[in-house]
C-alpha cells in the first residue's frame, strides 16, 4: 500500500478523542485519558512501521498542534520521516521500516537564552503483536502502557504545561516523540543526526521512559553523572514523596543515549522494571497513575528550574568505568534487572518463562554476587560477564537468597530463540 494512502488511513482511523477532557495542569484524569487512547486495542501496540504505530504519531502531531506547539518540518506536520532496518534483530525483514519522530517547539522569551533548546523526550512506539523482543509467547496485542505510553502521554501533559505557561520561558523548549526505540533508538539517533536545531545550543535532554509503575515511591534518575550540575539542581528541589535513587551513567538502552553520545547533558526518569516488561499484560489497567501525577510534576520543576539558569548546563563524561561496560553479548539468561536496587550485586525482579534461568531454579528477588569466576557488584559487571561466554555454556551463578548464598549452574542459550 502507498505510504500516502497508510498515512490518510492512519488520519481517518484515529480514536475519536474529546480534546476538551484534558487541562493545561498535569492531572490523574489527564493521564488516564491520554492512556486510553495510547494504550488502546485501536493502535495495535504502535509497533514502528505498522498503521497503529501511524495513528499513534497522528493522535500526538494533532495534540502538539491543538495545544499551541509550532513544527519545525517544511511540511508543517511535526513529523520527521525516516527509515531503518530490522534485519539485525530479524533476518526476514528484506524492506526498511518507515516511521517518524513526532517534534514540535516551543519558544523562550529571553533574548539571550531563547535560541537555547532543552529537549523533553521519550519513545510512543511498542511491540505491536510481540515478536523478537517480547518477553512472552502471547501473539496478542502487546499495549505498552508503561513502555512507553506513560512517558508519550508525560510528554503531552508536559507540552501543554508550559505552553499555557511561555511567558514564563526563558530558554526554548522542544518535545519529541521517538519511533524505532524498541528496534534500537532509531529514532533518537537519526535527530542527533539530522537535527532540526543546532546541538551545539541543546542544552539538556530530558527523556521519560516507563515512569508509570512506580512503587515504594521509588523514582530513578539516571545520567546524574552527566552534568556536575545535577548535584546542584536535586538538592533544590522537593523530592521528600520519594525514594530517589540517582545512577551516574549516561548510557542505557533508551533515547537519552544519542544525546550524551553527543556530549549534551542528560536525565532519564524512569520508576524500573516489573513482571509485565515487554509482555501483553502491560496494559493501562495496572498504570500507577497517582505515582505518574507525582514523577511528572517532579519533572515539571526540574525543567522549570533548567530552562530558566542563567548560565551553561556543563557537560560531563562520566568515569569510564560506568560507560564502557555496556558490552554486546548473544547469549540469554532471562532474569529481568531491578533498576531499582542500590545494593551489591543484580538483583532479580522478574524471571521470565521457559528461559534458563526458570529451569535452572533462579526466582525474582535473588540477587546475582558471582557470574562464573567473576564477584558481581553491578549490572555492569553482569552485562561484562555475559559477553565473555557462548550459547550452550554452563556457568555457575552465585545469588544470595534469604540470606544464604546459593550455586545455581545456568545454561545459558541464544537471545533470539529466548525472545
Amino acid at each position: 500500500m502507498p505510504r500516502k494512502t497508510l498515512l490518510l488511513l492512519a488520519f481517518y482511523l484515529l480514536p475519536v478523542v474529546s480534546f476538551a477532557q484534558t487541562t493545561s495542569e498535569i492531572t490523574v484524569s489527564d493521564l488516564k485519558h491520554r492512556l486510553d487512547i495510547l494504550a488502546s486495542d485501536s493502535l495495535e501496540g504502535r509497533r514502528s512501521g505498522t498503521i497503529g504505530c501511524e495513528k499513534a504519531a497522528n493522535y500526538i502531531a494533532k495534540e502538539f498542534k491543538r495545544i499551541g506547539l509550532e513544527p519545525l518540518d517544511s511540511a508543517k506536520t511535526f513529523l520527521q520521516h525516516f527509515e531503518f532496518s530490522e534485519r539485525a534483530i530479524d533476518t526476514t525483514k528484506k524492506e526498511k521500516t518507515k516511521t517518524a519522530n513526532v517534534i514540535g517547539f516551543l519558544q523562550g522569551n529571553d533574548k539571550d537564552l531563547k535560541d537555547e533548546v532543552v529537549i523533553v523526550g521519550g519513545h510512543y512506539d511498542h511491540l505491536g503483536f510481540g515478536g523478537h523482543n517480547a518477553l512472552d509467547t502471547s501473539k496478542a496485542i502487546h499495549y505498552g502502557a508503561d513502555d512507553n505510553a506513560s512517558g508519550t502521554a508525560g510528554i503531552i501533559e508536559l507540552a501543554e504545561y508550559f505552553t499555557k505557561n511561555r511567558s514564563s520561558l526563558k530558554r526554548s523548549l522542544l518535545f519529541m516523540a521517538y519511533s524505532g526505540e524498541e528496534e534500537g533508538l532509531h529514532g533518537s539517533i537519526y535527530y542527533t543526526k539530522n537535527p532540526y536545531l543546532p546541538l551545539e545550543k541543546t542544552q539538556t535532554m530530558i527523556n521519560m521512559d516507563m515512569i508509570g509503575r512506580m512503587k515504594d515511591s521509588i523514582l530513578i534518575v539516571e545520567g546524574m553523572g552527566s552534568s556536575p550540575y545535577w548535584k546542584e539542581l536535586f538538592s533544590s528541589l522537593d523530592t521528600q514523596y520519594f525514594k530517589m535513587r540517582y545512577k551516574p551513567d549516561g548510557v542505557g538502552p533508551s533515547d537519552h543515549s544519542p544525546f550524551y553520545r553527543k556530549n549534551i547533558p542528560v536525565l532519564f526518569y524512569f520508576t524500573g522494571i516489573h513482571k509485565d516488561y515487554h509482555k501483553a499484560s502491560d496494559t493501562k489497567d495496572k498504570v500507577n497513575y497517582e505515582g505518574m501525577n507525582d514523577a511528572l510534576k517532579l519533572i515539571r520543576s526540574s525543567i522549570e528550574k533548567i530552562q530558566a539558569k542563567a548560565d551553561t548546563i556543563p557537560f560531563s563524561l562520566v568515569p569510564v568505568d560506568t560507560t564502557k561496560k555496556v558490552s554486546s553479548f548473544s547469549v540469554y539468561v532471562g532474569g529481568t534487572p531491578d533498576y531499582g536496587y542500590d545494593g551489591v550485586g543484580l538483583k532479580i525482579s522478574d524471571i521470565a518463562p521457559n528461559s534458563p534461568a526458570q529451569k535452572a531454579g533462579l526466582q525474582a528477588e535473588d540477587i546475582v554476587i558471582k557470574f562464573g569466576p567473576v564477584e558481581i557488584k553491578n549490572i555492569y559487571d553482569y552485562t561484562g560477564q555475559m559477553s565473555k561466554y557462548k550459547p550452550g555454556d554452563v556457568v555457575d551463578f552465585v545469588v544470595k537468597r534469604a540470606g544464604k548464598d546459593i550455586v545455581i549452574p545456568v545454561t545459558l542459550s541464544t537471545r533470539s530463540g529466548a525472545h
